[in-house]
Order: structure tokens, then C-alpha cells, then sequence
């Protein structure tokens, strides 16, 4: 067996944490100009710009936050439990990857059929997940492998 190689290291923690500042960062640059208008045409008393620059502002931030500050979010969560959180390893034999990628914890993956263990209905097929942002490895059918993984996403393959 294979000492499984870990996927995810320091530096992709500090990858993903500059993306998230400077995604925050824009978001502060749209958005202060906008609330200080808000601040300004509340003062001056001219409604109309101040529901314009609030609602500007704030469909501004909520698209921005969902489109581009929670995926990384999730990801970094997901770098973040790789690095420090709790994992186990196993070996077990390659069956076959399935053919669409699924969203699981927020971060887009690549499912894996493993067979382990039989569980108590017998069947030994696990699901794991890769994330797609990671090179895929060669993996052959029938082949084992030894996994490092935590909950269901996989962190080492080796």
C-alpha cells in the first residue's frame, strides 16, 4: 500500500485566504461610496437618491457575498478540515467515477465509487468526493488505493 499523498497544504490555505480579502475588499470598495451617498442624500434630504445608493448597496453586497465571498468561503472551510481536522485512511478498491459533478458542503466535486468494507446491507460501495479544482489522479478500476479522507471528501490518495 501507498502512503497516501496529502492534496491540500499550507499554501492552499493562504491562496484561498488572499481571494476571500480581496473579494471582501471589493465589496467595500463598491459599498462605501454607495452608503456614504445613502449618508449624504439622507442629509440633503433627497429621497429618491438615498432609496437608489441603499438599494443599490445592498443588492450590490448580497450578490457579491453569494456569488463570489461563500464560495470561498466554503472552500477555505474545506482547506481548513483537511489541514487540521479530524481524518481517517483506509484502503480500498477504485469502482468507477461518476459522470456529473455534485456540490457537496458548497465546493464543487467529482464523485468516486470505492469499494470497502460491506455495510450492513452489503454493499460495499462508498462515495467519496474529490474536489474538482484539484488535479484528478489516474485512478484504475479494480486497483486499491488508500485514502485519506475526512467525513466524505478525500485528502490524500495514494
Amino acid at each position: 500500500m501507498n502512503e497516501p499523498r496529502d492534496l491540500y497544504s499550507d499554501e492552499h490555505l493562504a491562496a484561498s485566504s488572499g481571494r476571500l480579502r480581496t473579494r471582501w475588499i471589493i465589496l467595500a470598495a463598491v459599498t462605501v461610496p454607495l452608503l456614504a451617498l445613502f449618508v449624504w442624500s439622507m442629509i440633503r434630504r433627497i429621497q429618491w437618491v438615498s432609496m437608489a445608493s441603499v438599494i443599490a448597496a445592498g443588492v450590490f453586497s448580497v450578490f457579491w457575498i453569494d456569488l463570489f465571498c461563500m464560495p470561498e468561503i466554503h472552500y477555505r472551510k474545506l482547506v481548513i478540515t483537511a489541514l487540521t481536522g479530524r481524518n481517517h485512511v483506509q484502503a480500498m478498491e477504485f469502482s468507477r467515477m461518476e459522470p456529473d459533478p455534485v456540490m457537496t458542503d458548497g465546493v464543487p466535486c467529482r464523485a468516486l465509487i470505492f469499494l470497502g468494507e460491506p455495510d450492513k446491507h452489503g454493499s460495499r460501495e462508498q462515495l467519496y468526493y474529490l474536489d474538482q479544482s484539484l488535479p484528478l489522479p489516474e485512478l484504475t478500476p479494480g486497483q486499491t488505493y488508500t485514502l485519506k479522507y475526512s467525513g466524505r471528501i478525500i485528502i490524500g490518495i495514494g
